[in-house]
């Protein structure tokens, strides 16, 4: 048929009507291009998937695809070496996981779904892949003191530091003579230091390092001398924290890579799946 034919047909609101049952947007661009077949076994695999899919929404009325994100471009960008963010590392576990229950349902159904089972069949189950980005991160994206040994030992070590530092700072503060420079009992941040607001009339009765002046010019912000060595120690320790975590991202972000055309062709059959549904 010519595309005038289809034109007049109005054939383009025929697909968009199926494009809008379809789950993601890899099935949504297959339902987008579709267009009349003349090969009659093409068509007769056509209509078989289909005849499939009803008997398995009448075997399991609640069947869904799953979790599924169309992930290649995330993945092709892995490849070239590019560092992920945890929340796309995420995205590509949960279709991961998605894809993995997916095969196991439809192979389970193999001998009533022939041909859906055999799209599903060769779904690539990359089970190692799914269980490393799980056993880093939470299902928020924050970064798991599992991840790795040393980064569970840095932020322990950086708990002990901070405590330790926040113990000696809130003696300064409660101390008889604290309590008389001190415009409030408070223990603050400035770049990134841990500071106290000691009035300005008092900034000479503490030795230490003035990070900053409130609005009002009444408070000066010091972080006194005696915590400055434990201050260092701690932007160092948050700066191994931030070197390892880059790394583990990297090291996740490289292996979902090296799998890149396995989950692309992955997404591809997952999606003739969802177009059939």
């Amino acid at each position: 048929m010519s595309d005038r034919d289809l034109e007049l047909l109005e054939f383009h609101k025929i697909r968009e009507i199926i494009a809008g049952f379809t789950s993601f947007p890899a099935s949504q661009e297959l339902a987008l291009d579709l267009t009349p077949m003349s090969d009659e076994e093409k068509v007769r695999l056509r209509l078989g998937q289909s005849a499939e899919a009803r008997r398995l929404l009448s075997l399991s009325p609640d069947f869904h695809i799953g979790d599924i994100a169309d992930i290649r471009e995330v993945v092709k960008m892995a490849a070239l070496g590019k560092v992920l963010a945890p929340q796309s590392l995420l995205e590509i576990q949960r279709t991961l996981s998605a894809a993995h229950r997916l095969k196991g349902h439809l192979m389970d159904l193999s001998h009533e779904l022939p041909l859906l089972s055999g799209l599903a069949r060769d779904i690539v189950a990359l089970e190692q892949l799914e269980k490393d980005i799980d056993g880093c991160l939470s299902p928020t994206g924050d970064l798991l003191d599992t991840a790795s040994p040393k980064l569970a030992s840095v932020r322990h070590r950086i708990r002990v530091v901070r405590e330790e530092l926040l113990t000696h700072l809130q003696a300064i503060i409660t101390s008889p003579r604290g309590r008389k420079i001190i415009q409030e009992p408070i223990v603050t941040e400035r770049e990134g230091r841990y500071v106290i607001p000691v009035k300005v009339e008092f900034r000479r009765q503490i030795k230490g390092i003035v990070h900053d002046v409130s609005n009002t010019e009444a408070t000066v912000f010091i972080e006194p001398w005696t915590t400055t060595e434990v201050q260092n120690e701690l932007r160092e320790l948050v700066a191994e924290e931030k070197d390892e975590t880059e790394r583990i991202l990297r090291t996740l972000s490289a292996e979902a890579g090296a799998f890149q055309s396995e989950i692309s062709r992955n997404i591809e059959l997952i999606a003739e799946i969802d177009l059939a549904l």
